[in-house]
């Protein structure tokens, strides 16, 4: 009896190096937005540390924290902006990713 199974596709070359090249492309926007999502809870974190924080060497530290958070945030921004300009290969994702990055942190 012959194998009744059919054999799985083959995409085009092309086809399938679009299809990698999205696959990427959304891994690294899902990646930028997490990122930008896991600075602004860190960020919550920091903003209420400093509100109870009784130690001058400790809130400096925390501020700096704070302020690499924006900086970071800033820089995802630029970046963000950059590819926009470029022609990402998903707008509605880059437009996602810029919004979540001109919000402001907590404060």
């Amino acid at each position: 009896m012959a194998d009744s199974r059919v054999p799985p596709l083959a995409l085009p070359a092309a086809l399938a190096a679009s299809h990698s090249t999205a696959r990427t492309s959304d891994s690294v926007m899902a990646s930028l937005c997490r990122e930008v999502d896991a600075i602004r809870q860190r960020s919550r974190v920091l903003t209420q540390a400093m509100a109870r924080c009784q130690n001058d060497g400790l809130l400096q530290r925390l501020r700096r924290d704070l302020a690499q958070m924006q900086a970071r945030r800033r820089e995802l921004l630029a970046t963000a902006r950059a590819w926009q300009r470029r022609g990402a290969a998903d707008p509605l994702g880059m437009a996602f990713l810029i919004e979540m990055c001109s919000r402001p942190l907590p404060c």
